[in-house]
């Protein structure tokens, strides 16, 4: 079966097109902590010489290196995210047999664009015929952020460098229409 997701094809596209980034810790810090206390430069210059000439004044604290893995990007205002976008989307795939043997398979992709940047995207498949029944349970397809510009909808997660595009998207009536490499999805909103 086919199964479509829109925002994990922009995963896929980032990690394959560019190198595997490592995920920065979630508590890792933005900014270097304060480096430790250095005697001030005029302090250091006051202290008595050494008794032995050949041996070095103390060389003042150097600052802590700032952390070496990538941060995350800045948060992007508000400005920068398509209210109309902010809610939850459902797109459902069903697919039926005919004849005597009749079974039905569903796939349901929830889309949840949260007016902080936050994106999560996840999927509930089930099924069942005359002598079987399945049930996929909830799996996340993505946890991130989101911005959209009025026609890209963007999106960033590890192991993705920076935002980048999902699909275009535009609205007929109630419904959101988003056209990506996996193709174009109708998403009706449901809050």
């Amino acid at each position: 079966m086919r199964r479509q997701f829109l925002i994990a094809a922009a995963l896929l596209l980032g990690a394959c097109s560019q190198e595997t980034a490592t995920s920065p810790a979630s508590d890792a810090p933005l900014i270097a902590a304060e480096p430790a206390a250095a005697e001030p430069v005029n302090q250091v210059a006051e202290k008595a010489p050494p008794e032995d000439p050949a041996e070095p004044l103390p060389a003042p604290a150097q600052p802590v290196a700032a952390n070496p893995d990538p941060a995350p990007p800045v948060q992007q205002p508000a400005a920068e995210r398509d209210a109309r976008l902010v809610g939850i989307w459902v797109n459902e795939d069903i697919i039926n047999s005919g004849g005597g043997d009749f079974a039905s398979y569903t796939t349901v992709m929830t889309l949840e664009l949260y007016p902080d940047g936050r994106a999560v995207q996840y999927t509930e498949s089930i099924g069942g015929g005359g002598d079987w029944s399945y049930d996929g349970g909830r799996t996340i397809d993505f946890d991130g952020q989101w911005r959209a510009d009025g026609q890209t909808f963007y999106v960033y997660a590890a192991p993705l460098p920076d935002f980048t595009p999902a699909a275009t998207y535009s609205f007929s009536g109630e419904y959101l229409v988003t056209q990506s490499d996996m193709g174009r999805l109708i998403w009706q909103r449901r809050g």
